[in-house]
């Protein structure tokens, strides 16, 4: 690595006896100009973290169940939401009027007025049964979007059971998370500051 005549880059060190060429620099140098007055007016006053928009969908009963024992904690701008189903439609032709949401009062919800402003959404599911809910919603984020999450529910399944959930949810998120139990529901919600 060919070396510039910088105070950063200890040249002599190549000279010393026992030692062998340098090829990194040590910054000493750089991180006091970090600290002078003239950077320090590029630093950032506040947090670079900001609570999220975020829509969390169950995608059968058993999801619901599991999330909607967590909506009464503290959360920011997050919005529960139970999938029913898109009415026997197939997915590619339905449309985000054919899906039929409920939030945990037991009201109904639209989904285009559900991610009219939303950051992030995460689909959670204990089965593979609901895959045409997942796509129109994953298709829906797309055209907007908006980042698309999943949470897997194993439940105590077994390998081939939980693998059907994975693989149900594998080709609508770009994250998926696998999970044995509903404590992780909080933790993922929590890293995606919902």
């Amino acid at each position: 690595m060919p070396h510039d005549s910088d105070d950063i880059f200890e040249a002599d060190n190549a000279t010393r006896a026992g030692r062998g060429p340098v090829d990194h620099p040590t910054m000493l140098a750089s991180c006091a100009r970090a600290a002078t007055a003239a950077e320090a007016r590029f630093r950032v006053p506040y947090p670079n973290s900001r609570t999220r928009s975020s829509r969390i969908f169950a995608l059968d009963p058993r999801a619901a169940d599991a999330m909607f024992r967590i909506t009464e904690d503290p959360w920011s701008g997050a919005h529960f939401l139970a999938v029913s189903d898109i009415g026997g439609r197939d997915p590619a032709s339905a449309t985000a009027a054919d899906l039929r949401l409920g939030t945990p009062d037991g009201s109904a919800a639209d989904l285009d007025t559900e991610l009219a402003g939303a950051d992030v959404v995460v689909l959670i599911a204990t089965e593979g049964t609901n895959q045409s809910a997942a796509e129109l919603i994953a298709r829906e984020c797309h055209r907007r979007n908006i980042m698309c999450a999943g949470l897997a529910l194993g439940l105590g399944k077994d390998g081939a059971e939980l693998d059907s959930v994975v693989n149900a949810m594998r080709r609508f998120s770009r994250v998926l998370v696998v999970a044995q139990d509903e404590d992780y529901i909080p933790a993922m919600l929590t890293a995606l500051r919902a």
